[in-house]
């Protein structure tokens, strides 16, 4: 009977077991899925995320196109119904199908010679409402072709603040939908953007979506499920906030919305990026399919449950870890795995390095995105291999990475740090991508110090490295911190000082070797803030290189030389070449000579009057950029190669045949009265005359250099000896007239 009870009991204990382990299991599994489920939501919201600024990135670019249109009219002293046709060029370049303007009664020119009223137009009446506009999907009304078109527009004012007109960018419809074709969920999800009144304005990777349909009439209304769904989105929406959920189209989908903003507020879309529920249903179907096996082992026998929903539990752990720890790139270790391991190092007695690849982008821009991701792998390898007892590395974002080296002295690490650099140079150099090395940010781990923390500090040192051949690494013990400010601010005016125009031309003159009389000269950049004090180029020039803003800031200054010497030549004097710098930054651009040549065309200047300057450095053996020089001497633009000298200077690039001038640097110029300095200058000079280049000295400032420089025969000089730098209009009174 004891025994018979004992049994009962052992049953009883045994099935309660099953029946906890049982519970607890669900339980588990429930909490295994939500979190799945809130990863791939997650997810859904980061590639949301991305679509929009995608579409903001290409929106704005537009904006700014349309409000330098604008400033070009309120500054031109042209008619506006004849001066539009000038901006043809700007039509094919940025893929429009026009631009126009409209005139306070309506009647609209365009860049295609068409005219017509265009009263009637929403955008039009917002805009003589002092109101900027994005339209729907409209039927053009303007030529013999009415497709589809969008409208971009804006008020135009006078310089009393008063509306005088609209101006607009056209778009084909169908176009500016296809460039921004975007995949996500492996070619399974597809996204839209909808204005404040629902209207599709695009549409991507779903053939049941056209470009004007409305989403809430057209597109949900089919379904009745979809009647709560149109509710949710409207009251999220009429709060300019992000809502997800589920819709039904064809199945059932998942979709995330955002606001995206444009017009400085004044327009918002909502970028809604869907995936089909089975997509991401599909994912965890295996697990759920184990987790189910395993309830059922478990009710059958305890032990066999319990040793199942151990192996599944750490099955799953080890999936979650990989999921959180993995970066998906490199196969490697993701920051979050890089905090974990350091942090939970022992002797944490090393150097904490953030590195970044210098010039990346000029990889995918030259070779592409997927040779990019293979840069990423192949310096990871690098990395890892490197990599000895009691360190680590991981990969944060982008082309970025953290390094923990356990180095005893600095000067051991920066030796391995510039041995790590040069075998990334050498797979880019494969490439044909040469100028890529690893720059680094280092600081000292402190102890007990968080590595998130340390790590900051580490970037900021980075942040601080020149962009020189030299070095590239910087310890956070060296970094100023009143320059990092400094800094911070000078790229928060950039905008507003290229707006303002504060970015001044100074012009240097170039005289003839005899000193009789200037031959030409060369473009320089001031900045002059609103308050009237100057900022040296020394300190925003390599701010603005290193922060790829020197692109935007050498087109402003070719700019405003080409329409400078087209405005004297109209004013009758006699003018004379002027040379304008043009970084490396600029040069990576693949639409380069296409822009420069749409401003010497808008300006109506012959070629013979402007000429670019291009440092030895900037080319770094890269073919395409020779191609791209040699477009520019193809329109007729002379290439002067700057700075030949400074200790990049290769002789064999004299003989690359891309360069008219060669412009020896002040530091040659310094050593004329020592033998071997003049030696060098003799047979550098000879060289170059040799092959028929011509050759200007810089920085000539005393009577010994420039007797020397003419017993060599030099073209021209340049440099304090004749003349400083100074602002355009002292410059001017220096010109004389043609008549002259």
């Amino acid at each position: 009977m004891e025994e018979q009870s004992g049994k009962q009991i052992k049953i009883i204990i045994s099935a309660a077991v099953a029946v906890l382990i049982l519970v607890v299991t669900l339980f588990c599994t429930e909490k295994i899925q939500a979190e799945m489920q809130m990863q791939l939501s997650q997810n859904l919201e980061d590639v949301a995320n991305q679509n929009a600024m995608a579409l903001r990135n290409q929106v704005h670019s537009n904006e700014q196109l349309l409000k330098g249109l604008i400033s070009e009219m309120q500054h031109s002293d042209e008619k506006v119904s004849t001066g539009i046709l000038k901006y043809t060029n700007f039509v094919e370049a940025y893929g429009l199908k026009r631009m126009g303007y409209c005139m306070t009664d309506g009647m609209t020119v365009s860049t295609d010679g068409v005219v017509a009223n265009l009263s009637f137009r929403e955008f039009f009446r917002r805009g003589m409402n002092g109101q900027c506009t994005i339209t729907g999907v409209l039927t053009d009304a303007m030529g013999d072709d009415h497709g589809r078109v969008t409208v971009m527009s804006m008020p135009v004012r006078n310089a009393a603040g008063d509306i005088e007109g609209v101006a607009c960018l056209t778009y084909n419809s169908d176009k500016f939908n296809d460039s921004l074709q975007m995949e996500s969920f492996e070619g399974k999800g597809y996204s839209f953007a909808i204005n404040e009144a629902g209207e599709i304005m695009v549409a991507m990777g779903n053939d049941q979506l056209e470009l004007s349909q409305n989403l809430f009439g057209d597109v949900l209304g089919r379904d009745q499920r979809n009647t709560e769904v149109i509710k949710q989105i409207c009251d999220n929406l009429a709060q300019g906030e992000s809502t997800q959920g589920t819709m039904y189209l064809k199945e059932e989908d998942y979709f995330f919305a955002t606001p995206v903003t444009f017009m400085d507020g004044e327009i918002t879309w909502y970028m809604f990026t869907v995936i089909p529920a089975d997509f991401l249903n599909h994912r965890i179907t295996a697990i759920q399919k184990n987790l189910l096996v395993m309830d059922f082992f478990v009710i059958l026998s305890i032990m066999s449950g319990i040793l199942l929903f151990v192996y599944t539990t750490k099955a799953q752990q080890r999936e979650l870890i990989r999921l959180a720890y993995i970066d998906p790139v490199t196969g490697g270790a993701n920051f979050a795995r890089f905090c974990q391991v350091v942090d939970n190092m022992h002797d944490k007695r090393g150097y904490l390095v953030s590195a970044d690849i210098q010039n990346f982008n000029s990889i995918n821009i030259a070779a592409g995105r997927e040779a990019g991701d293979r840069m990423l792998k192949d310096v990871w390898e690098i990395l890892e291999s490197s990599l000895r007892e009691h360190e680590m590395a991981g990969r944060m974002r982008e082309d970025h990475f953290a390094l923990f080296l356990a180095e005893d002295s600095r000067e051991a690490l920066v030796e391995r740090m510039e041995e790590i650099s040069g075998k990334v140079h050498d797979r880019a150099v494969k490439m044909q991508v040469p100028g890529v090395y690893l720059r680094y940010g280092v600081c000292i781990l402190e102890e007990n110090e968080a590595v998130e923390d340390g790590y900051s500090r580490a970037r900021s040192a980075r942040n601080c490295v020149n962009e020189d051949h030299a070095r590239h690494y910087m310890f956070y013990s060296e970094i100023n911190q009143d320059e990092i400010r400094e800094n911070q601010m000078m790229e928060e005016k950039f905008d507003q000082a290229l707006e303002e125009q504060q970015f001044e031309v100074w012009y240097q003159p170039k005289y003839s070797v005899d000193g009789s009389q200037i031959v030409g000269s060369e473009a320089l950049v001031r900045w002059r803030k609103s308050d009237g004090s100057m900022v040296s180029p020394g300190r925003f020039i390599p701010l603005f290189e290193k922060n790829g803003m020197i692109a935007r800031l050498d087109e402003y200054m070719f700019r405003t030389v080409c329409r400078q010497q087209a405005e004297w030549l109209k004013a009758g004097y006699n003018v004379l070449p002027v040379s304008v710098n043009l970084s490396r930054a600029s040069l990576y651009y693949s639409d380069i000579v296409e822009r420069y040549e749409c401003i010497i065309k808008e300006c109506d200047l012959d070629t013979n009057y402007i000429q670019l300057e291009v440092t030895e450095s900037a080319l770094e053996g890269k073919a395409d950029i020779l191609g791209v020089l040699g477009k520019f001497r193809d329109m007729g633009v002379q290439i002067l190669m700057d700075d030949f000298g400074t200790g990049y200077s290769s002789l064999a690039t004299l003989n690359m045949r891309c360069f008219d001038t060669l412009k020896l640097d002040k530091s040659l110029i310094d050593h004329i009265g020592d033998e071997s300095g003049e030696t060098l200058l003799y047979h550098v000079v000879s060289m170059g005359q040799q092959l028929g280049l011509h050759i200007t000295a810089e920085g000539v400032e005393t009577m010994v250099q420039l007797k020397y420089l003419q017993k060599l025969n030099c073209d021209d000089i340049q440099g304090f000896l004749f003349a400083r730098p100074m602002p355009s209009d002292e410059f001017e009174s220096r010109m004389g007239s043609r008549e002259a």
